[in-house]
Order: C-alpha cells, then sequence, then structure tokens
C-alpha cells in the first residue's frame, strides 16, 4: 500500500484580530505571525475571480492547506496575509474539499502594488 506523500512546508500567515470603528474611523486590528503548513504554486492571472477589479494585481498564488484562513471581505478581520518568496499575499479566495480521503482547503491570494514592501 502506497502511503500519502506531502509536499507541504512551513510557512508565516498574518493574522489580524477584529477591527472596528472608533469615533467614526475605521481601526485595523492586531497583527500575529503564526507558522502554518501549505503547498503554494503561482497562479495565472486569468484563474483570478473576477471580482477582483479595480486592483492592480503584481503576482498571484493557490495556496493548498489544512488551515482555514481568513478570506478578505468575509469578516471584520480584512483577511490573513500569507508570506511567500519575502513578500505578504492577501487571501481573497476560498475552496473547500471535504471529500473524506484528502481534507483540504484552496486559497487564492493576491500580492498587489499598494502593500508596503
Amino acid at each position: 500500500m502506497l502511503g500519502i506523500t506531502s509536499f507541504r512546508k512551513e510557512y508565516e500567515k498574518v493574522v489580524r484580530t477584529e477591527g472596528q470603528y472608533v469615533n467614526g474611523e475605521w481601526i485595523e486590528g492586531d497583527e500575529s505571525i503564526l507558522p502554518f503548513s501549505a503547498t503554494i504554486q503561482p497562479l495565472a492571472m486569468d484563474k483570478l475571480s473576477p471580482q477582483l477589479q479595480g486592483r492592480h494585481i503584481s503576482s498571484a498564488i493557490k495556496i493548498y492547506t489544512q488551515d482555514l484562513l481568513n478570506v478578505a471581505g468575509e469578516n471584520l478581520m480584512n483577511g490573513d496575509k500569507v508570506i511567500f518568496e519575502g513578500k505578504p499575499y492577501v487571501i481573497v479566495n476560498r475552496a473547500t474539499y471535504h471529500s473524506g480521503v484528502l481534507e483540504h482547503y484552496r486559497y487564492q491570494a493576491i500580492r498587489v502594488n499598494d502593500e508596503p514592501e
């Protein structure tokens, strides 16, 4: 019987606590850097979700992991970031695969030019 081979590596994710409005001004939550295990691959720009219009996207990646990550816009946390090749990528899309064989999530993440270096 063949064993399951894992191509996952350790990466870092930036997780943010919930933000809030203070006197009508949005204040971002605090950030924490945490390790997680994933497989990350480049993503062709034509595979990105069409709702990402209006941003200048410099590159995109797809992430396969068993960790549940926050997607930008789904809550008040503004989306997790994944550090890949020293650059932060914002999680923008999630697909869930729970077939009972190898349960995992596939994410799309983008590097936008307005991110600080």
